[in-house]
């Protein structure tokens, strides 16, 4: 009997500890982000591995073609993304900024050196509530893996953020410090519930 209450009481303290542990493995992913998006800018070349430059400011040459996605950024209205080719042969995203409404005129054919924060997490990103509305062009989810398919085109799994704009690459590390010293303190806490709790009816739970 007592084993099994000392079990039950332990194990919300273990998982409040846990919880903690799980916020300081964010916070320090989040400051190497940071750090990484803070060094200059590498200007890419042909051969380089786009993956190995996840989070980092980086400028590139490129064909900006006229096709232009509309993904729904809320209250602000829509992200305006588009294809640029690569040296490579092989097409990246390139986020152009946010606009209200969507635009009527088409968008013009441009060789650019395109400059920014790159990040290749967005083949992961995907909505089972939210469909996109490929007929409509209004896109919920950053999701290179569909978009591909649709246009017919090869993309890389990186999309470009544009210099100066923030947005979705806003990294805020220290609310993950508060989180984690919330949920040590609850662990402590209840621990120290734990001991008092034992050492109040360690007679009767024998």
């Amino acid at each position: 009997m007592l084993k099994k209450t000392i079990f039950i009481l332990i194990i919300p303290c273990l998982l409040l500890f846990l919880l903690g542990l799980w916020q300081l493995f964010r916070l320090n992913w989040k400051s190497n982000i940071i750090q990484n998006m803070n060094l200059p800018a590498v200007h890419l070349l042909p051969n380089n591995d786009l993956a190995r430059f996840n989070y980092r400011h980086v400028k590139i040459d490129g064909i900006l073609s006229d096709i232009e996605l509309y993904v729904f950024a809320g209250q602000r209205g829509y992200y305006t993304l588009s294809p640029m080719l690569l040296t490579t042969g092989r097409y990246m995203l390139v986020n152009k900024g946010i606009i209200r409404e969507k635009k009527e005129e088409k968008a013009k054919v441009v060789k650019v050196a395109a400059d920014g924060i790159l990040y290749c997490d967005s083949s992961k990103s995907k909505s089972w509530l939210i469909k996109n509305n490929i007929t409509l062009n209004t896109w919920v989810t950053l999701n290179t893996k569909e978009i591909s398919n649709e246009l017919g085109i090869k993309l890389e799994k990186c999309i470009l953020w544009q210099k100066g704009f923030g947005g979705k690459l806003a990294i805020q590390p220290m609310k993950h410090l508060e989180y984690a010293i919330t949920w040590f303190t609850l662990s402590l806490t209840w621990l120290i519930m734990c001991i008092a709790y034992y050492r109040q009816n360690k007679c009767h739970l024998k």
